[in-house]
């Protein structure tokens, strides 16, 4: 059993023996026990070291205050009165302490002061009609004595109230019950001590009750410094659903007692001056009613903050502050009643998933807050700011100044974001819509077209409603609802593969995995089409998974047989998981293709709209797979986006170079500018691939310049596996 125990029961046992054997309190073993009390209570605070330091100091002073003064008159022979003025500090101290406690854990507020200031006076006005007054008016009392009874009285008043107030704001505990409990019995047993002053007409009288009671003050704090959790004990607050204060029914209570009690003590008791007697209530009531109608008022604009609050949070985004969907159709509704043009913009925000999902929820919060500052600063005061929902915003601003504005924030949207200490690059679509339409639904509809419109061409960029972008949205909404269904049923997707070849021997050296897809009506979509649409609506992750096993699974027999390898183009969403590098992995375990014959190809696009930190990941991810044999390949190189830091900083062994540079390459301009790329490769250890060759004389430059490796319709188109198959067998040679 813990030794707090031990001495709370052993303390209380000895008090109560010490309270039988002296009564006043002045015995030898009252005082060793008061004293013991002290002693433990120094020391536990020395080595508990509770917090808030200063407020258990004080309150601590305020028992040896007391203990001080109850030992000098006790083994000082004739000792005057004056030696137990230590009596009264121990009120002030006592107090502070509960004050330092009440202010740390909840701080004082206007309410919570007018709160304790009704709870106060209504007391107030209880110990004047039934203790001071009869005290300060009974015939042949000292001055200095009524002074030193009231003085106990009005401390005692104050004491109850910090009393309430640290116990409605403390967590409770059992060494916050021991602090509350051990001022309370002092505030207790002091008000007895009155009573029975009053009582005994002036006569001081210590019973066994007020000795047991000042023993059992000091015991109980003791305990409470004593216990094992008093270090923080006292730094935790209760848990409140608002700062409501006293209810409306204990201010009217409170009102009415102190006139009530005063009227009826007035008819009760016979030969009371009633003038005398009234003063004092009067005051005591007077400033009762102000502070009631102070708490009042408080309470009436708290409850008007409250209701505008809420109005405020029905109408507005919680996390961004910008009007929410309700507000916003409201006021879109409320333009279209005035028959006047109205200008929109839907905005969304591109790559915003990609950074949710990687960086956590508070770091998607933290950017969409980031926007909502740049939107705000860019719409400027006449617009209205929206937030519809995830990541997409909507204005609604003068139609004059539409195109201005939307311009301003795809810029302001692009630059770079500060979140979870990272820089994160996103960007924005944006679409615009101006006119008259006949219902917000119509509005809407024709600003999230021409937002769709402006993903299709690319993203980071705003695009303006016109009829014809309606029909384009009908056959994107078709195409997305069939991609989603052929996902789901296993069907419409095929793979053809298109050989790469060497331009001295056109002998095929690998393969680049194509997907297809054909619509339920047989009709073949275009891969430019159809992968940005999975893209935007979540499947490019499931599809690029089952094309990498489809690739690496028909690969596996033209490996062993011809020892060509295969290219399967990556997304940026796969490259962005963390588990890719498992996943290649285990695609090579199950289909026995070995890590040599697979090259992982990418683009450049993918890297330039990644973070740096992004893209640090994404090189430590490849640089695992190269371990493995697996070559990387970066595609469309110098369409726009090149950079050479990522040929110096990425895990390359493949440079894939753009059409662009080749349909052109017979001309004497572009033929320098494609053999310094080639250049550019080899001084890098890379292995430069032409693409889109189509005529023999580009195929013939590709030769001159030492660009061995080359794909296009002038070797072969791509093939299904089948045809592949054959293809490989007969290794047809084009005559170039």
């Amino acid at each position: 059993m813990r030794i707090w125990l031990w001495f709370l029961g052993g303390a209380a046992a000895l008090a109560a023996v010490a309270a039988l054997i002296s009564p006043s309190g002045k015995g030898v073993l009252n005082l060793a026990s008061l004293l013991g009390c002290v002693v433990v209570a120094a020391v536990a605070l020395c080595r508990r070291r509770p917090e808030p330091r200063a407020a258990w100091w004080l309150m601590f002073a305020g028992i040896v205050a007391s203990a001080t003064s109850t030992l000098l008159l006790s083994v000082v022979p004739g000792a005057p009165e004056e030696l137990g003025a230590g009596y009264f500090f121990c009120y002030p101290l006592t107090a502070a302490g509960l004050w330092l406690i009440a202010r740390r854990l909840r701080p004082w507020s206007s309410t919570r002061i007018l709160d304790a200031s009704i709870i106060l006076l209504g007391i107030a006005q209880l110990t004047w009609i039934f203790v001071l007054y009869p005290l300060l008016h009974r015939s042949g009392l000292k001055p200095l004595d009524a002074f030193g009874v009231s003085l106990i009285a009005v401390s005692d008043l104050v004491t109850i109230a910090l009393l309430l107030r640290l116990a409605l704001a403390v967590r409770r505990g059992t060494v916050a019950g021991l602090v509350l409990a051990s001022a309370g019995v002092m505030a207790g047993t002091d008000a007895f001590y009155v009573f029975k002053y009053v009582a005994g007409r002036g006569t001081i009288v210590t019973s066994s009750f007020s000795a047991v009671g000042w023993l059992t003050w000091a015991l109980l704090f003791a305990a409470a410094a004593l216990h094992p959790d008093a270090r923080h004990a006292l730094l935790h607050a209760r848990k409140s659903r608002g700062d409501y204060g006293t209810p409306i029914a204990g201010f009217i209570a409170l009102a009415l007692l102190g006139p009530g009690l005063l009227v009826a003590d007035l008819v009760l008791r016979r030969g009371v001056d009633p003038w005398r007697h009234a003063l004092v209530p009067a005051v005591l009531t007077g400033a009762l009613m102000v502070s009631m109608v102070l708490r009042l008022g408080r309470a009436l604009r708290d409850r008007v903050q409250l209701q505008q609050e809420l109005a405020f949070r029905a109408q507005h985004d919680v996390l961004t502050g910008l009007a929410n969907r309700e507000l916003f159709r409201s006021s879109l509704q409320e333009d279209l009643d005035t028959h006047r043009e109205i200008g929109l913009l839907i905005i969304d925000l591109d790559g915003f998933k990609d950074v949710n999902d990687t960086l956590g929820h508070p770091a998607g919060d933290e950017l969409l807050l980031t926007a909502s500052e740049r939107l705000r600063a860019t719409a400027g005061p006449a617009s209205l700011l929206a937030r519809l929902g995830g990541d997409e915003f909507a204005v609604i601003c003068p139609p004059e100044t539409l195109d201005e504005i939307a311009a301003a924030l795809v810029r302001e949207l692009a630059l770079p974001y500060r979140v979870a200490g990272r820089e994160q690059r996103i960007s924005a679509s944006i679409g615009v819509y101006s006119g008259h339409p006949v219902t917000t639904g119509e509005a809407l509809q024709s600003a999230d077209i021409a937002l769709y419109a402006a993903k299709e061409a690319g993203r980071n960029r705003a695009v303006r409603y016109h009829p014809a972008l309606r029909e384009a949205h009908v056959a994107h909404t078709l195409l997305a609802d069939q991609l989603r269904a052929a996902v789901e049923a296993g069907t419409g997707f095929a793979m053809h593969y298109q050989p790469v070849v060497d331009v001295h021997t056109t002998r095929v050296t690998a393969v680049e995995a194509l997907l297809r897809f054909t619509t339920p009506e047989g009709t073949p979509v275009s891969p430019a089409v159809f992968v940005p649409v999975a893209e935007e609506i979540g499947l490019i992750g499931r599809l690029g998974a089952w094309v990498l096993e489809q690739a690496c699974t028909d690969a596996k027999a033209w490996h062993d047989e011809h020892g060509i390898s295969v290219t399967v183009n990556v997304s940026g969403r796969q490259l962005r998981n963390p588990a890719f590098a498992d996943e290649v992995l285990a695609v090579l375990k199950r289909t026995g293709l070995p890590g040599a014959a697979l090259v992982l190809e990418i683009t450049e696009t993918v890297l330039v709209t990644a973070s740096l930190e992004e893209t640090a990941e994404v090189s430590r991810r490849l640089a695992r797979l190269r371990a493995f044999g697996i070559r990387i390949a970066i595609d469309d190189f110098g369409t726009g986006y090149s950079s050479l830091a990522y040929l110096r900083t990425l895990p390359l062994d493949v440079l894939k170079i753009d059409r662009a540079f080749v349909h052109r390459i017979e001309e004497q301009q572009d033929k320098a500018l494609f053999r310094a790329v080639v250049e550019l490769a080899r001084s890098m250890y890379l292995s430069p691939v032409a693409e889109g060759v189509e005529t023999p004389g580009q195929a013939a430059v590709l030769r001159e310049l030492g660009c061995a490796l080359a794909q296009g319709f002038l070797f072969a188109r791509p093939l299904p596996a089948p045809a592949l198959a054959e293809f490989l067998d007969a290794q047809t040679a084009v005559t170039v």
